[in-house]
């Protein structure tokens, strides 16, 4: 059985960052398209969740849009969040850039940015990293969900 869980923010962080992040931009979108398949796609393979490369088409660019920032370095993203109501969704960090504090930055601009009392956000148990850095941040899993 393949799991995901649901995570709440609980233990706030001391921490702020520096980056500034952007509204997304149409100008990015075969860029971002790029990106976030190449982020999910070895969970989605791992998971057998077709298709392996979740972005399509354009259709995926229509509404929803308005909720994703991006950051953005020489004309080039390094990552993008999603602020969802009280959830932060698709945090991802171009593989060029990963390992190198990114994710972690994103997360924090992400919690002094969503505005809401209650903070949550859902990760495959299956990235274990990614789990592994947002209970560093102070999340805490809530539920655990089949998928």
């Amino acid at each position: 059985m393949k799991h995901a869980f649901e995570m709440e923010y609980m233990y706030p962080v001391d921490e702020k960052t520096s980056i500034e992040m952007m509204p997304y931009s149409s100008k990015y979108q075969d860029e971002y398209r790029q990106i976030y398949n190449a982020c999910y796609h070895e969970m989605r393979e791992a998971l057998k969740i077709e298709p392996f490369d979740y972005i399509q088409d354009d259709s995926f660019f229509g509404e929803g849009m308005e909720d994703v920032y991006i950051l953005v370095d020489n004309d080039e993203i390094i990552g993008s969040v999603a602020l969802k109501g009280d959830e932060i969704d698709d945090l991802i960090v171009n593989p060029k850039f990963q390992g190198r504090g990114y994710g972690r930055k994103i997360l924090l601009w992400a919690l002094e940015n969503i505005h809401s009392a209650k903070v949550i956000l859902h990760v495959a148990e299956w990235n274990e990293k990614a789990v592994r850095l947002y209970k560093n941040a102070g999340f805490e899993i809530v539920k655990t969900i089949d998928i």
